[in-house]
């Protein structure tokens, strides 16, 4: 019938079907199939199968069967391409049934099958002419008719596959054409068959055999009358003689199949066998047939174990002499007529009923006939009488007593055993039938070939099973009956029941029995009362607070390598996919599993999954603990409180608890990061391979931490190495030695390799959590006051070999399976940002690379160096931006809590140490953090746990909270950077902030760092910037309207480029996505960014903008842009930016500023200045950020003593910080200014200098504290290259090298007394804004860390003022120690009251040329460090600071007014020629003169101590001075000294000490002069008097050796050494 439906589908294939046979074919091949079959399929693909169906007909040729299997391409369905098999035969009974058959049983889907009957016309050729569909009623040639059969399959997952099956259709059509072709010589041979048999039963006497040989003739006529498929026959021949008896075939017998001659009907039929016992038994009964099964299932119709009819036959004298076996399938008349009416089974049934003898119809009788009428009628055809006969008398005692009964019946061929099974009715199900069919196959050593069921009223079901033996030789076993169904009885109990008897215990068994109810059925038939009972218990218990558990165990009789695991959840079902890997990576592999769903009475789901497992690596499996432990784990690793890996088979093959193994996981991890290079599954295994080593390590990890033990120190041996001294101090001296005979045995070198790096780790461990932190968590949504920490380290890194530079002073690693995060140290007192990271991997090597320049940058405040980072892992898709965010912050969250967990904190009565944690180092209680990358706005939480954990720090733990300085609303950090870039054009004569300038940058204008900065002149022209969303381009901006859209767009949340008014962006620019895959730029556009091309991927455009001819660089986003020429993008790490990033060397920008961190690498920098460029580095330039941090952390530190004891509350705090916001901007950028100077004056030094920054790096160098390597500094080789080209250090160089002067001088500091010096007390107050200096003055000084602030203090004064050498050399020169220098340089910087002539230099920004106001500040420093020098050698260190600084501003005061009138007239006319010179530089002429006088200033403390020994007037002291300068010709050999330039560093001190020589000369020549001839009005000219020749000898021969050839340092030395003769 075809539907509307159906029409519409074939009107759409027409219509894709081009004109032709195949579109006439449509209708015909579509009529069959369902409609909702064909509509899931396209019309093209539909008209692709007509197509194919017609090719495949007019392919066919009568009397071949054709079979086409092929994919076409556009055969599809949902997109993926399908089978399409095509079967064309002579259209012929059994054709499609044995067809389907075989296509459903090899392939996984049907789509559709069609199958028209064609009469097909065909001209001479065999080419089809017409076709149409054949109908019953017309008359049609057979050979013309035509079946086409096509079917649309899923593709097999094999190719193979296809192949097999078109075979195996083939052959089953070739069985269909012998079978039809041989019918009516198969029922003709039958016929005859009947006709002999007949005539054999005339001829016999017997009356009982003679029925019995007639009723066989009747079966045969039976047969006839279409109650027999015939499919073949085969005839045998018998004969008997003295030797034996042989059955042969009779060649040319065989009809229909049987033609096949590897086709049998019994499993031993060959061309000639000898006879068997059952065939010989079948021969010599009186029955003259046999009807049993075949051998071998029917491929034709239906798939079954063929019918097999044997009929003997016989010679004239009534001896056999062969057998006809016929072969088929009895047809449904067979099953449905009575047995009454069919011939063989009728006597049967009869001579049954006459043997019982009841009464007709009676009770009895009724019962007997109904129960050989149902009987099983394939038994029926081949059961003997009398087995029959016990089998109904049985089967009629069930009536009356139901039992369990089992009735077999063996094959007389072994080759089955029928048994018909009685169970109980309410019992039966799936489960008993599985179980009874397996017990028979085991009992008769088969297999449950078939099973017929059969469920009457009654209180019994009867189950007939086929137990086949294919395969098997030999006699089929004959058990006992009886025993057997015992067994089967026992099979067979009321399984509910004996649930409730084991509930019985719990003495709740009435509140699980709605529960049992609901237990399905497939469980029950597999699960014991027992274990159900214990199942529903746990069933009961699963909550949504607990909706899992586990149960690993064994039942009696399991093998010891066999466990077991039953898995119970609540709600969604745990997938084997998921449970698999869990157990594999637990070393156990699973053999079977079993689920079953249960529905709880509350509407609640249950799953249960039930494993039999076994070890991966063989062996055994303990379960001493009952399974505590592995169900432990397995729990652990499904609530994802630990990771699914390989280190989770440590629980069962080295005896550790699943944390004990996530000890060594998170170690393992940690190794990885520190740059092992081996896997994290390497490890695992390399653990697995050696267990007892595994549980060492463990065991060396809890006697170090475990506080419930003992901790004694081992006595270590005199010559022990570092890992033994450890081990022995912390009482494991026993475990290591035991460790290490272990690893002796540990042949290969990358095992032996990852073990001894984990001995070495877990003694460089100094603190841990592990046993104050037990609670495991894996909870998503972690806030302060409730979060578990996850595990934490604290590691020595020195104790560690092969880490890569710098190697911090301490390290925390933190691990779990929700966070994992390194925190790394440069000091006691250290602090840096802590950076949401994206690097899973090197996560490590990305906050190492940043804690470089966090080193320099915080060179300038009281912390050193430090630096963390996190890695969230398990966050949800970015597109969930806020559920992203979160998550990141939960992991923070994490982070801090356990690095706090491993930390000392203060309290009133001391520090102490977090409870039950174990520590092997020194108390550290000074921690604080502060924001990075990603973490910008989580200050506030840091400190909520803080505060809620109670850390000493309060909310001063991270600064730049809700109640701290906003960096972005002070603009702090784009600020510091805006005066290092102020200062790099100032130099260049450029004042920035009032005469235009262009720009480029990275960043957009909602972005701190970058929005603050191109708002920091109303001068900025900015041309070209871009984001990681958009690209902006404005050729030629107008400086105000660009400003003020810029404002605009910094005010608005969230703004991006794309928010800019484009009506203010001039002509040709415009804003670009990134997004686009090609950019256009107009003429304007391309020349403004200096781009030689027009259009390009965005990617081009930017990098065209790094190498745009501008005045300014700006970074002031996330992201490494510029390198060098030699490095490579992995040299680089930042791969996001590896297609935009350009060189150093190929920067066009005069000046580029790095507001952002990494934006050049170091090497790229150097490029870069190397080629003229004007950069700082990101340390130097965005320092003020870090700066503000730190003064904010000690503001609140300074302020907690006063908000403890109630003096100040913390709203009032918070006011105050708020009201002291510009004083602390303006503390901090005074340190960008000054530092940025000592950068410009080191380099201007030049290659002058290279000799004592040689010597300050080799010095650093050889003390470790220094690797120039890593820091891209030059070696001594390359020094000397560089001094002999002229050519001095960069300023990216120059900055590593100030950083780690200071560093270093910080550190000498603040080992020594001079912290405590009460003189510095003001330096301390100056650290703190003025509003604080008086009403928190005993709170400033009482400060936890007065003496870093004024360490700090001192040595960024000093490297700032004197250069970072300074320090070194004065050192080598004197011997004096870096403190004793340093207090030297303090009285001189306050006694010459050197601040006030620097604040009136710094006055001169803009108004002088850059390079005139760097000449003032160099003489500054020149006297400075000649009035330093003397104080190092001069000034007695008993001699308080205070006093010595009080002195020498006595003495300036007084003599500075005279210097002048006092001095030589050679003295005046320098002064006066450097005043000129001065003024000639239009220097305001105060200025002038002061700096003009410097050199005089410097005389001040010689002539000081002079006074202070001869007890003279100052004028007194500076004539006789005087005077003696001019009378030995000293001016000129002062004058010679600061003119030569050094080639050595030893030239340098040799000078240097040479001048000082020539001080202590005149000055002791002085002294002895007034102490002498003080009473004359000339002293000098007295003594000179008196000493007569010897003097003008001595002033000749130094005029000789200063003003005669090349001054050499020779020469001055021997200058100096005649002054000092002199001197005595």
């Amino acid at each position: 019938m075809i539907t509307s439906q159906k029409a519409r589908i074939i009107e759409d294939v027409l219509r894709e079907t081009p004109e032709g046979p195949a579109r006439r074919l449509v209708p015909m091949l579509l009529s069959r199939p369902p409609a909702e079959d064909l509509g899931a399929f396209s019309a093209k693909a539909l008209a692709i199968s007509a197509e194919r169906a017609f090719a495949a007909l007019d392919a066919h040729r009568s009397g071949r069967p054709l079979v086409v299997t092929e994919q076409p391409d556009e055969f599809v369905l949902d997109g993926r391409k399908l089978l399409l098999i095509t079967l064309v035969n002579d259209d012929r009974p059994f054709l499609f049934d044995s067809a389907v058959a075989e296509v459903a049983d090899s392939v996984p889907a049907i789509h559709y099958i069609s199958h028209p009957i064609l009469d097909i016309h065909r001209n001479g050729e065999g080419r089809i002419i017409s076709f149409e569909a054949s109908r019953p009623e017309a008359a049609s040639d057979q050979d013309s008719r035509v079946s086409l059969i096509q079917f649309a399959l899923e593709i097999p997952l094999e190719a193979a596959s296809i192949t097999g099956l078109k075979d195996r259709l083939e052959a089953i059509l070739n069985q269909v054409l012998v079978v039809n072709s041989d019918f009516d010589a198969m029922l003709a041979r039958v016929r005859h068959a009947a006709v002999e048999l007949q005539a054999r039963a005339d001829q016999i006497d017997n009356h009982e055999d003679k029925a019995t040989a007639e009723e066989a003739v009747r079966l045969l006529e039976w047969l006839l009358d279409n109650n027999f498929s015939f499919f073949g026959i085969r005839e045998f021949t018998y004969h008997r003689d003295a030797e034996g008896e042989t059955m042969s075939r009779v060649e040319g017998s065989e009809l229909g199949i049987l033609r096949d001659r590897d086709v049998r009907v019994l499993r031993k039929e060959r061309t000639a066998q000898v006879t068997s016992p059952e065939m010989h038994a079948f021969l010599d009964e009186a029955n003259p047939l046999l009807v049993a099964k075949a051998n071998t299932r029917s491929l034709v119709h239906r798939r079954v174990y063929m019918d097999y009819v044997g009929v003997k036959e016989f010679d004239r004298d009534g001896r056999i002499v062969g057998e006809m076996r016929i072969v088929g399938l009895f047809t449904s008349s067979a099953y449905t007529q009575s047995i009454r009416t069919i011939p063989f089974i009728r006597q049967k049934a009869e001579r049954v009923i006459r043997r019982f003898d009841f009464r007709p119809h009676s009770h009895s009788a009724k019962a007997l006939l109904n129960i050989l009428e149902t009987y099983p009628r394939d038994e029926l055809f081949q059961i003997d009488v009398d087995t029959l006969e016990n089998f109904v008398g049985i089967m009629m005692e069930l009536g009356e007593r139901p039992r369990v009964r089992l009735l077999p019946r063996i094959d007389p061929f072994d080759r089955f055993v029928s048994a018909i099974v009685f169970l109980p009715r309410q019992r039966y199900d799936t489960r008993l039938r599985e179980a009874v069919g397996q017990l028979l196959a085991q009992v008769y050593e088969g297999h449950v070939s078939a099973f017929y069921p059969s469920i009457s009223d009654g209180p019994l079901t009867s189950v007939h099973f086929i137990i086949g033996r294919s395969g098997r030789e030999g006699v089929i076993p004959r058990p006992d009956v009886e025993a057997l169904e015992a067994q089967i009885a026992q099979l067979s109990r009321d399984w509910a029941a004996d649930v409730e008897t084991a509930l019985a215990s719990t003495g709740r068994a009435g509140d699980y029995r709605t529960l049992l109810t609901a237990l399905p059925d497939g469980y029950r038939e597999v699960t014991s009362a027992e274990d159900a009972a214990r199942d529903l218990t746990r069933i009961a218990a699963l909550s949504e607070a607990s909706p899992f558990t586990i149960d690993f165990y064994r039942l009696d009789g399991d093998a010891d390598h066999i466990v077991r695991l039953k898995l119970y959840t609540l709600g969604d079902t745990l997938p084997l996919s998921t449970r698999v890997p869990v157990l594999e990576n637990m070393g156990l592999s699973a053999l079977s599993e079993r689920s079953f769903t249960v529905h709880r009475p509350d509407g609640l789901l249950v799953h249960i999954h039930d494993m039999d497992l076994t070890r991966r690596n063989g062996g055994t499996i303990e379960l001493i603990d009952g399974g505590l432990s592995l169900e432990a784990l397995f729990q652990a690793v499904s609530d994802s409180r630990i990771e699914n890996d390989g280190f989770n088979r440590l629980v069962l093959e080295a005896g550790l608890e699943w944390r004990q193994a996530n000890v060594l996981r998170a170690y393992a991890r940690y190794m990885r990061q520190t740059g092992l290079p081996f896997s994290q599954e390497f490890i695992a295994d390399t653990l697995v391979r050696y267990p007892r080593i595994a549980a060492l390590l463990f065991d060396l990890f809890a006697r170090s931490f475990d506080p419930t033990l003992p901790r004694v120190p081992d006595s270590a041996e005199p010559e022990a190495d570092l890992l033994a001294k450890a081990a022995s101090q912390r009482g494991c001296g026993a475990i290591l030695a035991d460790l290490r005979a272990a690893l002796d045995k540990v042949d290969a070198l990358e095992d032996d390799r990852v073990l001894q790096r984990f001995v070495t780790i877990v003694l460089a461990t100094l603190r841990t959590n592990y046993f104050s932190v037990t609670d495991v968590s894996a909870a998503p949504d972690s806030v302060p006051g409730h979060v578990e920490p996850a595990l934490a380290f604290k590691f020595d890194p020195h104790r560690i070999e092969g880490l890569p530079q710098p190697v911090p002073f301490a390290e925390i690693f933190v691990f779990d399976a929700r966070v994992e995060g390194v925190h790394l140290r440069f000091g006691k007192v250290a602090r840096g940002g802590l950076r949401w990271s994206d690097r899973s991997q090197d996560y490590r090597t990305e906050v190492l690379g940043l804690v470089k320049a966090q080193q320099v940058k915080n060179a300038v405040i009281v912390p050193v160096g430090a630096k963390g980072g996190f890695y969230p892992k398990r966050l949800p898709d970015p597109a969930q931006r806020e559920a992203w965010f979160e998550a990141g912050r939960s992991a923070y969250v994490v982070f801090i809590a356990s690095l706090l967990s491993v930390t000392d904190t203060v309290t009133p009565e001391g520090t102490v140490t977090p409870a039950n944690l174990v520590r092997h180092d020194a108390q550290d209680p000074y921690f604080v953090v502060a924001a990075d990358k990603g973490t910008a706005t989580f200050s506030d939480t840091a400190n909520a746990i803080a505060m809620a954990d109670g850390f000493w720090l309060d909310d001063a733990f991270a600064s730049g909270g809700s109640a701290g300085y906003d960096h972005k609303a002070m603009g702090i950090t784009a600020r510091g950077a805006w005066e290092a870039v102020k200062r790099h054009f100032r130099e260049m004569d450029h004042d920035i902030q009032t005469t235009p300038f262009t720009a480029a940058g990275c960043g957009d204008m909602s972005g701190d760092v970058f929005g603050n900065g191109m708002l920091l002149s109303p001068a900025t022209r900015l041309i070209a910037a871009f984001d990681h969303r958009d690209i902006f381009i404005d050729p030629s901006p107008d400086a105000a309207a660009s400003f003020a859209e810029r404002q605009r767009l910094f005010q608005k949340a969230r703004s991006s480029w794309a928010d800019y008014d484009q009506s203010l962006i001039s002509a040709g620019g415009g804003v670009f996505s990134r997004r686009e895959k090609r950019i256009t730029l107009s003429d304007a556009a391309a020349e403004a960014i200096g781009w030689d091309k027009r259009t390009g991927t965005p990617s081009e455009v930017i990098s065209a903008i790094l190498r745009a001819p501008v005045d300014l660089l700006w970074f002031g986003g996330i992201g490494t842009y510029i390198r060098a020429d030699a490095e490579t993008a992995a040299d680089v790490g930042d791969k996001a930016n590896d297609s935009v990033r350009v060189t150093g060397r190929e920067v066009r920008a005069a000046v580029v500023g790095e507001g952002a961190n990494l934006g050049v690498t170091q090497r790229g920098r150097i490029e870069y200045a190397l080629r003229g460029g004007r950069i700082n580095t990101d340390a130097i330039d965005n320092s003020a950020g870090v700066n503000t941090s730190d003064v904010e952390v000690n503001i609140k530190i300074a302020l907690k003593s006063a908000m403890a004891e109630g003096r100040l509350a913390r709203p009032d705090r918070n006011s105050l910080l708020a009201r002291m916001t510009p004083d602390v901007a303006d503390l901090v950028l005074a340190n960008n200014y000054e530092q940025t100077l000592a950068l410009s004056l080191e380099q201007i030094a030049g290659a002058d200098r290279l000799p004592l920054q040689g010597r300050l790096m080799a010095r650093l160098e050889g003390e470790k504290r220094l690797d120039r390597a890593v820091e891209y500094l030059p070696t001594d080789r390359e020094l000397a290259d560089f001094k002999a080209a002229g050519r001095g250090l960069t300023r990216p160089e120059l900055a590593v090298l100030l950083a780690y002067a200071k560093i270093d001088l910080f550190d000498q500091l603040i080992a020594s007394p001079l912290p405590d010096d009460p003189y510095l007390e003001e330096r301390l107050f100056a650290y703190f804004p003025p509003a604080m200096r008086d009403s928190h003055r005993g709170d400033i000084e009482s400060h936890r860390l007065r003496r870093e602030i004024i360490a700090t203090d001192l040595a960024n004064a000093l490297a700032n003022r004197l250069g970072p050498c300074f320090p070194t050399a004065m050192s080598d020169a004197t011997g004096a120690t870096s403190a004793q220098v340093t207090r030297a340089f303090v009285v001189a910087y306050d006694g010459l009251d050197m601040a006030a002539l620097i604040s009136r230099i710094d006055a001169q920004d803009n108004k002088l040329p850059g390079s005139v106001q760097n000449d003032l500040y160099r003489m500054v420093t020149l006297t400075l460090q000649i009035v330093t020098a003397w104080l190092v050698r001069n000034m007695p260190p008993e001699t308080e600071t205070s006093v010595a600084v009080a002195a020498l501003q006595r003495m300036q005061s007084t003599m500075k007014p005279k210097l002048l009138e006092l001095a030589s007239d050679r003295a005046r006319e320098k002064y006066a020629a450097r005043l000129q010179a001065l003024l000639d530089k239009e220097i305001p002429e105060p200025l002038a003169h002061e700096v003009a006088l410097l050199p005089l200033i410097g005389l001040i403390p010689d002539a000081a101590r002079v006074s202070r020994e001869t007890g003279k007037p100052g004028d007194a002291v500076l004539s006789a001075y005087f005077q003696m300068t001019k009378r030995l010709r000293i001016g000129r050999l002062e004058t010679a000294i600061m003119g030569i330039r050094p080639q050595d560093y030893f030239e340098t001190l040799t000078l240097e000490r040479a001048g000082s020589q020539i001080s202590n000369a005149r000055r002791r020549l002085t002294t002895d002069v007034l102490t002498r001839f003080g009473q004359s009005d000339d002293p000098v000219a007295a003594w000179a008097a008196e000493e007569g020749e010897k003097i003008d000898r001595i002033a000749d021969r130094i005029s000789e050796l200063v003003g005669s050839g090349e001054t050499s340092v020779a020469r001055l030395t021997l200058a100096a050494g005649l002054l000092m003769d002199l001197a005595g």
